[in-house]
């Protein structure tokens, strides 16, 4: 069964978003090849080409989203309970007692009778793009003695992937199941244009060095932040 997707309520405030969560992947990215500067990105554009979803099955809701994440920890942290209250302590501070907190791997969603989830097939192949700016360092005859700017341009984005959502009280959880064989990561393709601030031949080695290793951390990125067990979490009224 096929459904239509709006496509165009992914707007700005999304797209900064994922901008942000894959800025926060490459920051943390070690080891970085030695010729290579700081990534960011620095454009994000869903584009206007919606992916194609069809639901192939409708099931319970996984065990492990009823479960609690690191965010329900942190936002369940310890918090001063009204003298009044009659709960459970594990500390107090100046007089003040504090909630026991959901502790990771512990129950941080009742079920609900309307819970449900769907798997469906997602293909796409729009008009999505991504720029993403860093550095050439050369490192001869010293660390870091010249820097070149490079700009990446992708576009031609293909991706094909199996999506679990699932419908939980006061949250939407959405991931990714591992990509089918002979396929080992769920971004099939995409194209890199790439801007240099030279264009002499040791620079243009490292550049192709560069598309390679960004090709890689892309993949990685959506791989390790999506595939099931890993998830995202959204609010939902």
């Amino acid at each position: 069964m096929s459904f239509q997707i709006f496509w165009e309520k992914l707007d700005r405030k999304v797209a900064l978003s994922v901008q942000a969560q894959l800025n926060s992947f490459f920051a943390s990215l070690e080891p970085r090849p030695s010729f290579l500067g700081e990534i960011s990105v620095e454009q994000l554009d869903f584009g206007s080409v919606p992916p194609q979803f069809e639901i192939i099955d409708l099931t319970e809701p996984f065990p492990e989203f009823y479960l609690a994440t690191e965010d329900d920890v942190v936002s369940n942290a310890p918090r001063p309970l009204s003298p009044a209250t009659q709960r459970s302590y594990f500390g107090s501070q100046a007089g003040t007692a504090y909630q026991t907190p959901i502790l990771p791997g512990e129950l941080a969603v009742e079920r609900g009778e309307d819970d449900m989830q769907l798997i469906a097939k997602v293909e796409y192949c729009g008009d999505m793009s991504l720029v993403l700016r860093t550095e050439l360092q050369l490192n001869y005859p010293a660390t870091q003695f010249a820097s070149l700017p490079v700009t990446l341009h992708i576009t031609r984005i293909e991706f094909s992937a199996t999506a679990v959502i699932a419908y939980l009280p006061g949250r939407v959880n959405l991931c990714f199941l591992e990509p089918e064989p002979p396929h080992t990561s769920l971004l099939r393709s995409f194209a890199i244009r790439t801007e240099v601030g030279d264009a002499h031949q040791h620079v243009l080695k490292n550049v192709e060095k560069l598309e390679l290793f960004i090709t890689e951390q892309l993949r990685q990125a959506i791989d390790d932040d999506f595939v099931f067990p890993s998830y995202h979490s959204f609010e939902a009224f």
